[in-house]
């Protein structure tokens, strides 16, 4: 006669709860993204701002002079307007010749 194993070990059981709760908590990590909508729609905002030329409070807009080196021997300067966006998440820079 053969004795056939019809239920799990207290063992086996505990091994399986802590692979499923391994399971679980990482599922929840990775789909658990709750400001991609937020971050999507601010992203989108800064975008459309640099792309009208209509930039708000929240962007700074400095003059800078900057050196491009052509041929490797000539120099040349020019003006540029540094347009800086910048909060706790992103901070984007963007350069627009006058």
């Amino acid at each position: 006669m053969k004795l056939e194993k019809n239920s799990f070990t207290l063992f086996e059981t505990l091994i399986s709860i802590f692979l499923l709760t391994i399971i679980i908590i990482n599922f929840s990590k990775i789909s658990s993204y709750d400001n991609f909508d937020e971050e999507f729609m601010l992203l989108n905002s800064i975008e459309n701002s640099f792309n009208s030329q209509d930039f708000s409070d929240d962007f700074s807009i400095s003059n800078q002079q900057i050196t491009i080196l052509k041929n490797g021997t000539t120099e040349e300067f020019l003006s540029v307007k540094k347009i800086t966006f910048s909060n706790e998440k992103i901070t984007l820079s963007g350069y627009k010749l006058p």
